[in-house]
């Protein structure tokens, strides 16, 4: 996992991806908790981990909505994984 350097939060986020040379690439590095941003250029290795990690988030996040899918108590309730996969979770301000 790749985690924020200023709170430690494990969804640090590759928000920006752009070729900045033959075998490098710029990415803006985001912190959803805590707003830290920072650019990095990583080089072909690094652009590989932190893609495997940004995947690693992703299933992780997949299987906890599935917990949670299966953990819901009413069958009306949406499915939050299918909602994910295809794109169609709305969020409404309370």
């Amino acid at each position: 996992m790749i985690f924020c350097r200023s709170c430690a939060s494990p969804l640090l986020q590759a928000a920006d991806w752009e070729e900045h040379g033959p075998a490098t690439w710029r990415v803006r590095l985001w912190c959803p908790d805590c707003g830290f941003e920072q650019e990095a250029i990583l080089d072909r290795p690094q652009l590989i981990y932190l893609s495997l990690a940004v995947e690693a988030g992703f299933t992780w996040m997949f299987e906890a909505l599935t917990e949670l899918d299966l953990l819901r108590l009413s069958p009306y309730e949406p499915n939050l994984v299918e909602k994910a996969l295809t794109e169609r979770i709305s969020f409404q301000e309370t």
